[in-house]
């Protein structure tokens, strides 16, 4: 059974590091300007008491939408693989990975419970736990967010 497990870990050494195509890289500087521009129009309105929004906040919220659930599509499709717990082939931490799959879940949770209370099928209270289920999920994608980068930069700077 040793044997087994040393021949195991030595093909994944072996083998080449798995790298992150340059449409993941563009998918990623998509879910993040995206993600900024949402937390800014989202969560600073109403930290500054100015909830719900109107006018140009809420049309730069509501536009920026559909670039974060297009980028964060593309971001799991294109990092799910390097993102894999166990996986030996890259030089991300089990934090910065964790990190990706709360990020690709949070989002997730954003992208229904902002589309889901446009249908009929939630009543005044649905709705308002949907709304409360939105904006809290969106702080916790936001911070995040802000962490992965952090994670990335750093994993980057002591690989060089």
């Amino acid at each position: 059974m040793t044997a087994m497990n040393q021949s195991s870990s030595n093909v994944s050494t072996d083998a080449p590091e798995i790298k992150v195509s340059a449409l993941g890289k563009l998918a990623y500087f998509g879910l993040v300007a995206s993600a900024l521009v949402l937390t800014l129009t989202g969560v600073v309105t109403f930290l500054t008491g100015h909830a719900p929004m109107v006018h140009w906040t809420l049309m730069a919220h509501v536009s920026a939408a559909p670039v974060f659930a297009i980028s964060l599509a593309f971001v799991a499709l294109t990092w799910s693989d390097r993102c894999r717990f166990g996986c030996q082939r890259t030089r991300m931490s089990c934090a910065t990975k964790a990190l990706l799959w709360l990020i690709l879940a949070c989002g997730l949770i954003v992208i229904l419970t902002g589309v889901v209370p446009m249908t009929p099928l939630f009543g005044t209270t649905g709705q308002h736990f949907l709304y409360l289920t939105h904006r809290y999920s969106g702080i916790t994608l936001a911070c995040s967010v802000v962490v992965h980068l952090i994670t990335l930069f750093r994993s980057r700077s002591a690989a060089n």
